[in-house]
């Protein structure tokens, strides 16, 4: 669990750059940076494959590269109107905020 902090880390950092920049652009198109961000994260791989990339790899396992840092953010939910009790909210007092 230890490898993966720094690299979880730089994922929520990064995604909040890049949702800083997206404010500033006219029409940025959410749907399509949420998905393709989906896309990019999504591999599929066997049990005992993903056993190894938890034991040595310093990346958390794809599907949570995407979905967990998306939960924290007010741009994600609002756009796709998560809202308590759906199975991407998180709690306010349970999100992670970076800088």
């Amino acid at each position: 669990m230890q490898l993966i902090h720094g690299e979880a880390i730089s994922d929520l950092g990064s995604l909040k750059c890049l949702l800083s920049i997206a404010k500033e652009q006219e029409n940025f198109d959410y749907d399509m940076f949420f998905k393709q961000l989906a896309i990019i994260q999504k591999q599929a791989r066997y049990e005992e494959a993903e056993k190894e990339y938890v034991a040595t790899n310093d990346h958390p396992v794809e599907a949570y590269r995407a979905n967990v840092p998306l939960q924290n953010y007010d741009d994600f939910l609002n756009f796709y109107g998560i809202k308590e009790g759906d199975g991407m909210y998180l709690a306010p007092e349970d999100r992670i905020t970076v800088w």
